[in-house]
Parts: structure tokens; sequence; C-alpha cells
């Protein structure tokens, strides 16, 4: 990256965080999906990432829109992609 933005890195360093941690499976190994707890603790997670310092100075410039925009991306950019991950993203 060629900015200096100290608010900028953190956040792009907690967005990335979040989603390299995301699995791609649930625990009985089907694709996660939309609804289910791990999307959903994802999501959440992603939309608590803030810009600022000051309590009233934060940013949560993330919605449920991006997101999962983010997450479905995330998904379809790795290799085992699950061909239900690819229909998400055509669906988006």
């Amino acid at each position: 990256m060629n900015s200096k933005s100290v608010s900028f890195s953190k956040l792009v360093k907690e967005v990335d965080e979040i989603l390299s941690k995301m699995h791609s499976k649930s625990s009985d190994g089907e694709p996660i999906q939309p609804g289910s707890d791990h999307w959903n603790e994802t999501r959440d997670r992603l939309m608590k990432v803030h810009v600022g310092g000051e309590t009233r100075f934060m940013t949560y410039p993330m919605n449920w829109s991006l997101s999962e925009h983010l997450m479905v991306d995330e998904l379809n950019s790795r290799p085992d992609v699950h061909p239900m991950h690819v229909k998400l993203k055509t669906e988006l």
C-alpha cells in the first residue's frame, strides 16, 4: 500500500484478520451460507470495525451489504471455492 494513513492501515488490517479467519464450511462439512451462525458472526464482526480513536469521532464504515459482499468475495477468492459460494456471488 502507498497510503501513509494509520487509520486506513488499521481498518485494512482488521478487515483482513476477520476475513482470513472466516471458515468456508460449517462443523458438519456444509458450505457456510447467509443465515448460519458463523456467517452472521463474521458479518457482525466486520460491521463493528471502526475508524477513529475517540468515542465521539468513531465511524463504522461497514454496513450489512458491504460486509456480505466482502465475505462472498473472500470465499470466491480461495482456491477451494464451493459451487454454492460461486452462486452467491452471482446473486449479489
